[in-house]
């Protein structure tokens, strides 16, 4: 059984785990506007932004965990808050204390850096850890359930892991760890033209060694992958803003709006212009 501490947090309230048990998974509820925790660096959190936008910064970053989706994090120092009122759900602890389910695969036990919508049996075992503290010992018995659907939830990526480099499950994750550590700074800047040097410098790998990694076990280069990221949100922008093209186009990264449309067609066969006015006669057509 795992000690579970739980916190709840009203309207600003702030909370720091870093002068809390270092022997316990803790479970924090918070409910209100302006509420933040903040997570020592070397623990594991699980973050369910329930109704409103969470943000979160960790090594220098911000990112945004929109309502309905969750976060596996580990990669160092947390700081979670809250801009709106709605409430949000956290579980987290140092690796050594998160509890330890009997999964099918002993790769499955190990926790990945993630992101991504939330499951409904996820949330169900995340529920329960808070509800287990309620109406009982302050010790987690669910588990298995919980383990279990952040197993789910990284499943894709655990298939990954045998493209990873490295002779032991340990190498594997620590090089699985690495590529997605890049892959997250991609995603937090979507706009940036990222730099090669700076990425292998957050993989601690060299430019040449971080390409040929990400291209083995990804399929695709980093360049690649934040062109793909960039065409996804320049659809999502078109569609449901009514931003401007050169709006859109510098804050996607474009020098200009000309480049934009060019690399838009090159890629989906059509101007944004185009794109744009499909969009708005969907809702037209289906009323």
């Amino acid at each position: 059984m795992t000690d579970v501490v739980q916190h709840r947090l009203r309207p600003f309230g702030q909370l720091d785990l870093q002068h809390e048990s270092t022997h316990a998974l803790h479970v924090v509820l918070a409910q209100g506007r302006g509420t933040s925790v903040s997570v020592p660096a070397h623990w594991m959190s699980l973050g369910w932004a329930i109704r409103s936008r969470l943000w979160w910064q960790s090594g220098g970053r911000e990112w945004a965990l929109e309502p309905g989706r969750c976060q596996l994090w580990g990669n160092g120092a947390l700081q979670c808050r809250a801009a709106e009122s709605n409430g949000w759900l956290l579980i987290a602890g140092p690796r050594e204390v998160w509890p330890q389910a009997q999964p099918r695969e002993p790769e499955q036990m190990l926790l990945l850096p993630w992101q991504g919508r939330i499951s409904r049996d996820l949330a169900r075992a995340m529920i329960a850890v808070v509800r287990s503290h309620e109406s009982g010992p302050a010790t987690l018995d669910v588990a298995p359930a919980l383990m279990a659907g952040i197993a789910r939830r990284q499943a894709a990526l655990h298939g990954l892991l045998e493209r990873c480099a490295g002779r032991t499950r340990h190498l594997r994750h620590q090089t699985m760890s690495r590529l997605l550590r890049v892959r997250h700074a991609i995603v937090c800047d979507p706009g940036l033209r990222q730099d090669l040097d700076q990425l292998a410098t957050l993989a601690n790998y060299s430019p040449c060694h971080l390409l040929r990694m990400h291209r083995r076990v990804f399929g695709e280069t980093p360049f690649e992958y934040a062109a793909r990221l960039r065409d996804r949100r320049a659809l999502e922008l078109l569609g449901g803003t009514d931003l401007s093209i050169l709006d859109i186009s510098l804050r996607l990264g474009f020098e200009s709006q000309s480049a934009f449309c060019r690399a838009f067609k090159l890629t989906f066969g059509a101007t944004p212009t185009d794109i744009r006015r499909h969009a708005l006669q969907r809702p037209q057509r289906a009323a």
